[in-house]
């Protein structure tokens, strides 16, 4: 018999002496969750939805400033407040324009037209269109530029409207796309992302930009070439075909700086800490501007595995019974087969150099023990005597050889006499003459070979003396074979052939050189080939292995930020605490056991990176003739020519990058990342009082530069005005170098003067403007050093220079350099335009 309780479970009375409870009670907690259970299911769903998907997005858009501050602004000008988000989209369509002109201007050429617009130019040669006729470098900052200079454009009255825009795509298509083809293709291109309207409105914008900055160019530029008065031209030619020898010497600002104020007021360190607080500092800086604005900055870690490494733990598996195995197949298909020629060479190059040390040998013992200087002497005179016997037997061999040439030469028959019955024979016989003589050659250049512990006097003469009648003889034999093409009848077919009066003599035709007859070759020993042999037999095998296992330490480091990244979101909703956080993997012990290599660099931004090993590798590219980013683009982010961004990598992403000059693979992550920032000024005030006093010191030192330089009268030279103890600042005879060196089209680098320290432009005007025995103060790119310096020569002479200036092609060359004042003209334009509008750039600020 059973029974059923409140709550539904069936019973049985065997079970009733455990219901002394009473059923009925309503405190159960057991019956509060089950009156409750829906509502409880139902709460507890939403607390899961709100803390794993409602607070990580608050949070996100908490951190991002929220409400209207939650799209960064990227720039401002005339009143307008561009935010990060308009750019990246416009620069987005930018980029598929760039894009669809591209693929649209290939189908024109490829229906037989050409692009009519101004600017669009193709290379025949590479097939490819190096310009669009718009800006085709899509960038953020870019587009922040055509942006502000179209509306300046506008409100200086350019308009185009749709009918001049489509008419500039039918002249970009030459007319052989409709509109509704255009339109089709961009749809495809875009995968209707983007139709006319769109297309319409970036050209536009890109059009009216490019005008209104093409108008700062007038009278400055003649289409793509600067205008240059000859004038500039004249001084360009010289800045690069002008070269100075001089002498100089140093006055170092850091000898001045106890000179200075050591306590400078605290308006003074007030105005310096302002100019240069929001200038980046790096190491190195070749600018004396006071900078104290902190870069991005990361502390790395890294693993790394070396090709090879691996090569040499396969190769060490290798049993020498497999290598010689490889080497005997590898032999019998053609490898390792060597010219006897180069054979011989090398052996005799061992045996000279053998022969050498053991001459060596044997002048330090005769050194060492005089008793031993007789024998030593008579062996030396026996090996010369030797070779002078067999150098004069060598010669009486060739002797008889070349009378028996000049006899047959004698005994040929005139061109115009008709060849006799005996032709064939004289020709046997001066062909056998050229075989005799060839075999002696050779005889004689084994024995030489084989002997050259004589004098060279001994040897070069007769091998002189080979070499000019083996270029006669040869000319004779070909004399012969053509005037026997011409003049000789055909040997009759019952005519008896010519007997060989030797074994020894060589078959008609083998001293002739034919050319397509194989060269003797030799293969090379085991022993020569057995490194390079296991290599190759191995290198695959390293490849793959090192690839998996860089791979799985990729996916290790990956794991760790992957679940790094989800506890800092749960400690953001309070879900975990900070204590709970996932162990970090050692990397130090697990590259030791996968037998990799291991680093740490300290703190490291974008430029001092490049100073470590890990910093001259490149990311992975997208094929193997193709390279990646630099390492500091990939860990610290950059603009990248062509258009595009690399964001900056947050701490402990892993990143993967090879140094293919040194068969290196590297995966690393920041293991500390400092974003850049201001410093205040109390963090940095010893840095500003010394950017004081190094300005005070810089003017002493120059003073006493130029103090050095007005008591060098003429005829005295810079060395007699070196104070005492200064002789290691002075440096003499440097040079000959240019102002510029030319490194390609329109573009010059400074002079190089290696024996100084970063010279520059303003170095390099003082030296140019200063006559021969003359002295002046130029100082170095970085104000670090005043140099005294006294030109001792220019070349060529300026006659000379004169007549090369008048040569066309010179003044082309002077011309692309361009011209200073037109550039400070374009520059000062531009000035003017970002004060009017109140331009102010901020992308990156907030990032």
């Amino acid at each position: 018999m059973t029974s059923k309780f409140p709550w539904g479970y069936p019973l049985r009375f065997e079970l009733q002496p455990f219901c002394f409870l009473d059923p009925t009670m309503s405190s159960s907690p057991f019956e509060i969750f089950r009156r409750n259970l829906k509502p409880m299911m139902v709460l507890l769903t939403l607390l899961a939805l709100f803390a794993f998907v409602v607070l990580p997005a608050l949070d996100t858009y908490l951190r991002r400033g929220g409400g209207s501050n939650s799209d960064p602004v990227a720039a401002v000008y005339d009143g307008v407040t561009l935010t990060q988000s308009r750019v990246a989209r416009t620069t987005q369509q930018h980029r598929a324009i760039v894009g669809f002109l591209s693929d649209l201007g290939q189908e024109t050429i490829r229906r037989g037209g050409v692009p009519q617009v101004p600017g669009f130019q193709y290379d025949q040669e590479s097939g490819q269109i190096q310009s669009l006729g718009i800006d085709a470098n899509p960038s953020e900052e870019a587009t922040i530029n055509t942006m502000r200079f179209y509306s300046e454009a506008r409100k200086a009255g350019f308009e185009l409207d749709d009918t001049s825009v489509r008419n500039w795509l039918s002249r970009y298509t030459d007319g052989l796309l409709s509109d509704n083809e255009i339109g089709s293709m961009l749809m495809q291109f875009t995968k209707n992302q983007m139709g006319p309207i769109q297309l319409y409105e970036q050209l536009r914008m890109h059009l009216l930009s490019d005008l209104y900055q093409r108008s700062a160019m007038v009278g400055l530029m003649n289409g793509r070439m600067p205008v240059t008065t000859p004038l500039a031209q004249w001084r360009n030619f010289l800045k690069t075909n002008q070269s100075a020898n001089i002498d100089a010497y140093g006055v170092l600002v850091a000898e001045y700086l106890d000179q200075t104020d050591e306590s400078p007021s605290q308006s003074k360190i007030q105005e310096v800490y302002d100019a240069g607080k929001d200038l980046l500092a790096y190491p190195n800086d070749q600018s004396p501007e006071p900078k104290f604005r902190r870069p991005d900055s990361a502390e790395i870690e890294f693993v790394f595995a070396d090709l090879n490494d691996f090569v040499e733990r396969e190769k060490a598996k290798l049993t020498e019974e497999a290598i010689r195995a490889e080497y005997e197949r590898r032999l019998a298909g053609g490898d390792f087969q060597m010219p006897v020629e180069a054979t011989e060479d090398a052996t005799a190059e061992l045996e000279a150099m053998e022969i050498e040390n053991a001459a060596e040998e044997a002048a330090e013992e005769t050194a060492e023990t005089t008793e031993e200087e007789s024998p030593a002497t008579e062996t030396e005179e026996t090996v010369a005597e030797e070779m002078v016997e067999e150098t004069t037997e060598a010669e009486a061999e060739t002797e008889p050889t070349s009378e028996e040439s000049s006899e047959t030469s004698s005994e040929e028959p005139p061109a115009e006499e008709p060849a006799s019955e005996e032709t064939p024979a004289e020709e046997t016989t001066s062909e056998e003459t050229t075989s005799e003589e060839t075999t002696s050659e050779e005889t004689t250049s084994e024995e030489t070979t084989s002997e050259e512990t004589g004098s060279e006097e001994s040897t070069d003469e007769p091998a002189n003396e080979d070499s000019s009648m083996l270029r006669s003889r040869d000319e004779a034999v070909q004399l012969v074979a053509f005037q026997d093409d011409d003049d000789a009848p055909e040997t009759p077919a019952d005519a008896p052939p010519a007997t060989e009066t030797s074994d020894d003599e060589m078959e008609l035709g083998d001293g002739l050189d034919l050319g397509d007859e194989p060269a003797e070759t030799k293969p090379q020993s085991f022993e020569d080939v057995r490194d390079a042999i296991a290599t190759d037999m191995v290198s695959e095998t390293a490849r793959q292995k090192l690839d998996q296992t860089i791979t799985e330490m990729n996916a290790l480091m990956r794991d760790y930020f992957s679940e790094m990244a989800v506890h800092e979101s749960n400690v953001a909703v309070g879900v975990s605490t900070a204590e709970e956080a996932p162990t970090r993997p050692d990397l130090k012990a697990i590259a030791e056991e996968k037998g990799l290599g291991y680093g740490t660099t300290g703190l490291v931004n974008r430029v001092s990176v490049s100073e470590e090993p890990i910093g001259e590798s490149y990311g992975l590219g997208q094929s193997l003739q193709q390279r990646g980013a630099p390492y500091y683009a990939m860990m610290f982010g950059a603009a990248m020519q062509d258009g595009s961004s690399i964001p900056a990598q947050p701490a402990f992403a892993p990143q993967r990058s090879v140094d293919l000059e040194n068969a290196k693979s590297y995966v690393s992550w920041k293991t500390k990342d400092i974003e850049a920032y201001t410093p205040e000024l109390d963090e940095v005030r010893e840095e500003v009082i010394l950017a004081i006093r190094t300005e005070e010191a810089r003017e002493l030192a120059q003073a006493a530069a130029r103090k050095l330089a007005d008591s060098l009268t003429e005829g005295k030279q810079l060395a007699d005005i070196v104070p005492e103890g200064k002789e290691d600042n002075l440096h003499t005879g440097l040079g000959p170098f240019s102002w510029l060196n030319m490194v390609g089209m329109m573009q010059t680098s400074i002079g190089n003067v290696p024996e100084l320290n970063s010279v520059g432009d303003e170095f390099m005007r003082s030296v140019f403007n200063t006559e021969v025995g003359q002295a002046n103060v130029a100082p170095n790119a970085p104000l670090s050093v005043y140099y005294v310096v006294q030109p001792t020569q220019f070349q060529p002479e300026m006659e000379q220079l004169r007549e090369q200036f008048s040569q066309p092609q010179q003044r082309f060359m002077a011309q692309l350099i361009g011209d200073d004042g037109a550039t400070n003209i374009v520059r000062g334009f531009f000035e003017t335009i970002n004060e009017r509008t109140g331009f102010e750039i901020k992308l990156g600020e907030d990032r």
